[in-house]
Order: structure tokens, then C-alpha cells, then sequence
């Protein structure tokens, strides 16, 4: 965090990003990426520092660890899809399908340089770029909850009073860059993170399903709102479907999160 902050001042300076609260959308990104390309930096300084290894924190580069990846990655993914699916047959969202270049390309003006009008991404570039990044961000996000401070309160804490407060330091650093405007989402970000936590405990400790997990919810929203695949529709109760940018204030995304839980309790056997 010591180096993070300073980075993300930095990266403020040379991208002349305004310092704004709460930080606007576009913006996330650039100051999110010093402090999460830190974040496994500092794991490797505190795992020399007391002699242990990547397996201590969930992190094994083996075979099984990424089927559990996949795994997790398939039900996620799998489980937006189903959603979106039935908000459509509801009415409450439509069908979009992606388009490569805009609609007034016959007005643009012809380049000599360059004759054919610059098209946009095909779906294909635009998910080989969601893909890294969801992973990245699934990945780090889990090494630093669901890894290091499970790890570190497990040790002073009762089991259920540290299930509690890494579900809810999670939800609650969600207000760091969204506001008290993100206050709504935090029950559901709460529960987003005890379900990650449970796919943790349900492998034996290890992080690939909740890895997996979390990066296919990352990766499935992100895909689907920069292909522009859905739209509104006619108006669905906001108390099901979740507020306007904030799913996780709706009874359906929460309903997909613990159906996730109860599924991941039963292929556990806890």
C-alpha cells in the first residue's frame, strides 16, 4: 500500500486524471493497476520473509489447480449467461447484436491515406482483451482477501468471526473508488465474498474454484457490456433486477450468487 499510493499519484499526474471522489468509471482502471501489479510483489517479500510458499496462501501452478480455474471460470460465465437469458425472455432486457463499425460510416470523410473507414474491434478482439484483464483482476483480488488476510486473521481469529470480517472488508473497500453511491451493492458484495470464501474452504484451501469464480463473473459482465449485447427493455422491478449499474442491489443477481454458494457447499460435501 505504501508503494501503491504513491504509483497511482503518479500514474493521476502523468495521465492528468482529475482527482475526483467518488472516481469516475474510466479512471478505475489506470489507478487500480499500480496497486494490483504490487500487490503480488509484496506476497513474494512476505513469503521469503517467513520461509513459507504460494500453496500456504491457495496458489499452486498445477495441473489441478487450473481445472478448478476452469471450472469455477464455466459456472460463473455460465451463470451470467443464464441471467441475461432470462431477463431477455422476461422483456426486461433485448437482444443486441454486436456491431463492428458505426452506423454513419457512409458520411465520414474519405481519408487519401487511408480509403476504408477504421472498424472497430470484431467481438473476437474484444474478448482476447477482457480475458487477460478479468483474469488478472479475479486473480489478485483473491490472493489479497481470500489469501493473505484469510491467512493472517485465521491465525488470531475464530474461523466464524474471520469468515465475517474478510466478507465485509471486501465488500467495504468496494466504497473506496465507488462512494457512499456503491452503499447499496454491499450486502451483495458481502455475499459475493463469503461465497468466494467457501470456494476456497470447499477445494481444501486452495484458490482455483473461487479464482476461477470470480474472474468469470468479471469477465462475463465486462464482455457483455463492451459488446454492447443487451439493452433495456421495458421496465423491470428495480428490487429484482438491481439498480442501474449496481446489480448487486436485485433479488436475481443475489439469488445466482447463493444458488453458486449452495451448489459449491453440496459438490463439496461440507
Amino acid at each position: 500500500m505504501a508503494l501503491g499510493i504513491p504509483a497511482s499519484l503518479l500514474v493521476v499526474r502523468l495521465g492528468k486524471i482529475p482527482l475526483t471522489y467518488p472516481v469516475a468509471p474510466q479512471h478505475k482502471l489506470p489507478l487500480l493497476l499500480p496497486l494490483y501489479l504490487l500487490a503480488p510483489v509484496a506476497v513474494e517479500g512476505h513469503r521469503r520473509l517467513s520461509a513459507g510458499t504460494w500453496a500456504d496462501y491457495g496458489v499452486a501452478w498445477n495441473v489441478p489447480f487450473w481445472q478448478l480455474v476452469a471450472v469455477g471460470f464455466a459456472i460463473a460465465t455460465g451463470g451470467v449467461i443464464a441471467l441475461v437469458a432470462l431477463q431477455i425472455g422476461l422483456g426486461w432486457r433485448r437482444w443486441q447484436p454486436h456491431r463492428q463499425a458505426p452506423d454513419d460510416l457512409s458520411v465520414s470523410k474519405p481519408d487519401p491515406s487511408n480509403p476504408e473507414p477504421a472498424a472497430g474491434p470484431g467481438p473476437g478482439g474484444v474478448l482476447l482483451a477482457v480475458l487477460p484483464l478479468a483474469l488478472f483482476i479475479g486473480w489478485i483480488e483473491e490472493l489479497v482477501f481470500r489469501g493473505v488476510l484469510v491467512n493472517g486473521l485465521g491465525q488470531a481469529w475464530p474461523l466464524w468471526a474471520m469468515a465475517i470480517a474478510v466478507s465485509l472488508i471486501f465488500a467495504v473497500s468496494h466504497l473506496v473508488w465507488d462512494g457512499p453511491a456503491g452503499a447499496p451493492q454491499l450486502p451483495g458484495l458481502a455475499i459475493m465474498g463469503a461465497v468466494l470464501l467457501l470456494a476456497r474452504w470447499a477445494v481444501g484451501g486452495s484458490l482455483g474454484l473461487a479464482w476461477g469464480l470470480h474472474a468469470g463473473w468479471v469477465f462475463a459482465i465486462a464482455a457483455i457490456d463492451a459488446l454492447a449485447l443487451v439493452k433495456p427493455g421495458k421496465d423491470g422491478p428495480a428490487w429484482l433486477i438491481g439498480l442501474p449499474d449496481q446489480p448487486l442491489t436485485g433479488v436475481l443477481p443475489l439469488a445466482l450468487l447463493v444458488l453458486t454458494g449452495i451448489g459449491v457447499w453440496g459438490w463439496s460435501g461440507l
